[in-house]
């Protein structure tokens, strides 16, 4: 982003502290390196034992001298190679291999579906994994890479492109910082899919307490074959943790966009089968992972505003336009924690901004969640509203001044909202001199769904506008359309994201 919005650069998911981590998060992760600090030295000891007692059989894994698990079978067989769907031990392995890699168990098939392996590879395998990538994750880097791929289960050796394939990659690099880097790339390239001139049709994140980062991104192009009526659908979720990457591609005809939540459990799966932790035998019992028995595509890109919606900044001549990459800052400045700890069983987002002379001038950043039901939806509210009271957020860089507590503007927005709640809070820019952030956040309920929206304009040290004459921040020239704005741009945002409940 541009060089004032200190909000991107200080509340990404790598700036220390963001987001906020519990004492028994950052104990939980000091214990996981500590464990593979020991598995490195309990290999070793088991390396010169061996030694003593006769020859060790090493495969090569076309990495240099890196051994893998020679259980497998050779790459150009099918495979059934893989760990029971009880996972390994809790402590990471030393080396990745192909132990590593998901299991059909692992992942949520559709509509009732399960998945079957076909082939699995060390390696990157014989053709590309997905469309949207230009480079291989071995010119980037990647010191060792497995991949396995899968079939709907009635659909091995079929060619209807409805029932879809997936393959998953998984990479180890030489540090968590090359890891993320290669995420951050892999994750744009994904949302771009240039190379198949494709459009977006969505994105979801993959939040855990053992994930770096991660994130979904589905895009969809139109096919080479007249026969097929329907759209090329390319779903790909890269997820990093600690030195390691996984990539999961799913590609598969669709008429319309379904919200790729059956992804994002399949990914926190394969995520933990990476790292060697235990994975759940059947991926809607996990607890922690979303709710799959809710009903998939709920949710859709029809529930967040667009930028044409959005009412304009008169104080500049720009329009909004939609980040590209998008962005992964919290929605809100006074935002505890990723909204996936609120566990809706869906969510969509949506970022913006509008630029004057190369700088962001304004931002807007939505989010709908869906529960289900409003029990769910009004325990989220409350947890929200006391973000917004007392404003955690502050603990990081940004350290944003409540200025108004949340007031009721649900009579206000006018759309039968079961209630909805505004707060102020302010924040400085990178570098002094270069003015405040004025955020208004808000958080609506209608029925078992949220909407959340953080508007933000640069100006300061006074606001963009007031009409108070005697207040000494005003400007007879300036237009107080301050507030009718943030009135606008909250009612196309929470208009779009109940639209199909009203």
């Amino acid at each position: 982003m541009s060089d004032p919005i200190s909000r991107l650069d200080q509340f990404r998911a790598d700036t220390p502290g963001a987001p906020m981590k519990s004492a028994a998060e950052v104990r939980h992760r000091g214990d996981q390196i500590r464990r593979r600090r020991r598995a490195v030295v309990a290999a070793g000891a088991v390396a010169v034992a061996a030694a003593v007692a006769g020859p060790i059989l090493f495969l090569s894994s076309g990495f240099g001298d890196r051994a893998i698990d020679p259980a497998p079978a050779p790459s150009e067989t099918p495979s059934t190679a893989g760990p029971s769907p009880s996972g390994s031990a809790s402590a990471g392995p030393v080396e990745l291999t192909r132990a590593n890699l998901p299991v059909a168990e692992d992942l949520v098939g559709p509509d009732d579906a399960s998945w079957s392996e076909t082939r699995t590879y060390d390696g990157e395998g014989d053709d590309a994994a997905n469309p949207c990538f230009t480079e291989t994750l071995d010119e980037a880097g990647a010191e060792a890479t497995f991949r396995r791929d899968f079939a709907v289960g009635d659909s091995v050796g079929s060619d209807d492109k409805t029932l879809g394939t997936m393959s998953a990659l998984v990479s180890e690099f030489g540090s968590p910082d090359s890891a993320k880097q290669v995420r951050d790339d892999l994750s744009a390239a994904a949302a771009d899919c240039s190379t198949v001139d494709a459009s977006t049709s969505g994105s979801l994140p993959v939040e855990r307490d053992f994930i770096s980062g991660g994130d979904i991104h589905v895009v969809s192009y139109l096919s080479d074959d007249p026969d097929l009526n329907a759209r090329l659908e390319v779903a790909t979720a890269v997820v990093s943790a600690e030195d390691r990457v996984l990539v999961l591609t799913r590609q598969r005809a669709v008429q319309d966009y379904v919200s790729p939540t059956d992804l994002q459990s399949s990914a926190v799966n394969a995520a933990r089968r990476m790292i060697g932790a235990e994975v759940a035998a059947d991926p809607s019992t996990d607890p922690s992972a979303p709710d799959t028995s809710a009903p998939t595509g709920v949710l859709s890109t029809a529930n967040l505003v667009g930028a044409g919606d959005l009412a304009p900044l008169d104080r500049f001549e720009a329009d909004w336009e939609a980040y590209t990459p998008p962005t992964d800052v919290p929605t809100l400045a006074c935002q505890k924690d990723w909204l996936s700890s609120l566990a809706p069983r869906e969510q969509v987002l949506a970022d913006f901004h509008t630029t004057s002379e190369g700088v962001d001038v304004g931002q807007v950043h939505v989010a709908v969640l869906d529960f289900a039901d409003a029990n769910d939806a009004g325990a989220a509210y409350n947890e929200v509203m006391e973000w917004q009271e007392v404003c955690p957020a502050d603990k990081l860089d940004v350290q944003p001044d409540v200025t108004d507590l949340p007031i009721d503007v649900g009579t206000d927005i006018k759309l039968g909202l079961d209630r909805a709640a505004r707060s102020q809070t302010t924040y400085g820019a990178r570098s002094e001199g270069d003015g405040m952030w004025f955020e208004t956040e808000l958080v609506a309920q209608y029925d078992g769904r949220l909407v959340l929206v953080g508007y933000s304009e640069l100006a300061g040290p006074c606001p963009p506008s007031t009409g108070d004459k005697d207040d000494p921040c005003y400007q007879p020239d300036q237009p107080d359309t301050w507030p009718g704005r943030i009135l606008a741009i909250e009612k196309a945002a929470v208009k779009a994201g109940i639209r199909d409940l009203r």
